[in-house]
């Protein structure tokens, strides 16, 4: 006997698994016409054979708990249960049967709901033979409404989810009225209800307020998933147009960046030789030089960033990008302001070094006078946050939607780039970029990931 934590029972699982994975699959294939349709025709297409799966898992197992229950009772062994029960099993798996031989049609998905609709009508109304009418109002079948208002919802349609809500009420109504009309039931308290013949009016009135709350909050689930559906979209459209401007980008730079290295090295071997006008030479060498850093910034968007993660101190490394730009611009070129405390933080240290040039070069542009760029470092909850701000003319609310945007940029001189590479890599070290409003002035603020404090003590011990 194998013991249960062997690797053979985990081997059985994942078999269990992979076959009920394939028996699924195979039961919801679609039908090879249905591909000539959009995307959103197939997935309703497939969501329709998923939850007519679903309604035979739940009927077979509704029949079968009613089969047990069923031998010398006779409020279990009747027509209304088991005949109508069985002829709701046998619609599903005709019904699903159908739909792995035939192309999904719209009407589907409202005759489904329909039948499951008149069955559990017909259940109830059945009823009134087997036990009588009072007893038919009083058993709790009505929750076979909420199961198939739920397999209604699984189609994600807020029309079939409304008609579900309205067939299923209008359903419920009709019959209660029927029986009140022509059973003429006395009325009575709860008490009453569950213990006599009398009828209260107020369970019958909660049945039917539980139908149509359900479905109104099925209507609200489903509008939330096809809003959240159509964001991400939305968004997977976004990033395939930005990939694909990348792309492109990439591929020009490539055509560019060889005949740039040759010009730049031709003018470079002019000017050593004396020859041509000095002038026009030193145009074109300085000309070189500023294309190909947009060539290398092309490049750099539409590569991948290798992030090397490591824990140390964000304050240590902010500071002395200060101090850099301060003996390169001049003491007044930047303010740095922290609490003087360690702030540790899990990143990539080169990567944190081109986001904060790419920012600062940027607020340098922007800095009216000899005003400094502000840097600041602030602690918040589970992240450290870089803050780099100037006093300029800020960004315009139309444009902070689109700051980020690839090749967005309403400079003459940038590319559009730079933020963007920025965001790129903060995201990839698991942070993140963001702009935050500011008048006069623009502040963008970069978040990253707390470090170990431990780490960061050890690190510095080794390096001391």
């Amino acid at each position: 006997m194998k013991p249960a934590g062997s690797p053979h029972s985990g081997f059985a699982v994942n078999g269990v698994r992979e076959a009920f994975l394939r028996s699924v699959h195979l039961l919801t294939k679609p039908n090879p016409v249905e591909r000539r349709h959009n995307i959103w025709f197939q997935v309703e297409a497939k969501a329709e054979r998923s939850s007519n799966l679903i309604r035979t898992a739940y009927v077979l197992v509704w029949v079968l708990s009613t089969g047990a229950h069923s031998p010398g009772n006779p409020y279990w062994s009747n027509v209304a249960n088991l005949g109508v029960g069985g002829f709701w099993l046998a619609w599903c798996i005709g019904y699903q049967w159908y739909l792995l031989r035939r192309p999904y049609r719209k009407p589907f998905k409202y005759v489904s709901t329909t039948v499951d609709m008149v069955v559990i009508t017909a259940m109830l109304f059945l009823y009134q033979y087997v036990a009588g009418p009072a007893y038919a109002l009083k058993v709790p079948t009505f929750f076979n409404y909420f199961c198939c208002l739920g397999l209604a919802a699984m189609r994600y349609r807020l029309h079939l989810a409304v008609y579900g809500g309205v067939a299923a009420s209008i359903s419920y109504l009709g019959m209660c009225l029927y029986f009140w009309f022509k059973y003429h039931f006395p009325t009575g308290n709860g008490l009453e209800h569950t213990t006599t013949e009398k009828i209260s009016l107020a369970y019958i009135g909660f049945n039917l307020i539980y139908i149509i709350v359900f479905t109104m909050l099925i209507y609200f689930l489903v509008y939330n998933v096809k809003r959240l559906v159509n964001v991400r979209v939305r968004e997977g459209e976004a990033a395939l147009k930005a990939k694909e401007r990348a792309a492109i980008a990439a591929n020009v730079a490539h055509e560019i960046k060889n005949p740039l290295e040759g010009i730049y090295g031709a003018a470079q071997i002019l000017k050593e030789e004396g020859k041509g006008s000095a002038k026009f030479i030193e145009m074109i060498l300085k000309d070189s030089v500023r294309l190909n850093g947009v060539v290398q910034q092309f490049l750099q968007f539409s590569r991948p960033f290798q992030v090397r993660m490591g824990d140390f101190d964000l304050v240590e490394a902010v500071s002395g990008f200060c101090r850099e730009q301060a003996s390169l611009s001049g003491d007044g070129a930047v303010r740095f302001a922290s609490d003087g405390q360690a702030t540790p933080v899990h990143a990539d240290q080169e990567g944190l070094r081109q986001i904060m040039l790419n920012l600062f070069q940027n607020a340098r542009r922007y800095q009216p006078g000899d005003m400094p760029v502000g840097v600041s470092v602030r602690g918040s909850g589970g992240y450290a946050e870089l803050v780099i701000e100037d006093d300029g003319e800020g960004i315009s609310e139309a444009n902070r939607e689109k700051v980020f945007d690839p090749f967005f940029t309403t400079s003459s001189k940038g590319t559009g780039l730079g933020l963007a590479i920025s965001r790129k890599i903060a995201r990839e070290m698991g942070g993140d970029l963001y702009f935050e409003p500011k008048e006069p002035g623009a502040r963008f603020v970069l978040a990253l990931k707390s470090g170990q404090p431990s780490n960061l003590a050890q690190t510095t011990e080794t390096h001391a």
